[in-house]
């Protein structure tokens, strides 16, 4: 089954807060404000998150979860929470698939 939209799935479960949590520490590590500024409501363009903050946060999500993330599925959910909503949602036909498919 190979689905070019989807997400890979990471080693272990991972929960939506862990994953929200993650994404604002690493978002606010790279703009240089604290996690704390970050709403996870917020879009990331908002944020200051471009195409090339996006390569940087899907090489930060395979180095450090585990998780193969393409610019695209971060585009599609542009805001922290639905980005961690998407990647611990529950496993459909378009879900997640294991790292390296």
């Amino acid at each position: 089954m190979n689905n070019r939209t989807a997400l890979s799935a990471p080693a272990v479960e991972l929960s939506h807060e862990a994953v929200v949590d993650w994404i604002t520490a690493f978002l606010a590590e790279i703009l240089d404000i604290t996690p704390n500024e970050i709403d996870p409501s917020t879009p990331l363009d908002h944020l200051g998150v471009d195409s090339a903050t996006t390569l940087v946060i899907c090489a930060g999500f395979r180095e450090e979860l585990g998780i193969q993330v393409r610019p695209r599925d971060v585009f599609d959910h542009f805001t922290a929470d639905a980005l961690a909503r998407r990647l611990t949602g529950p496993l459909t036909g378009t879900g997640p698939l294991p790292a390296g498919v």
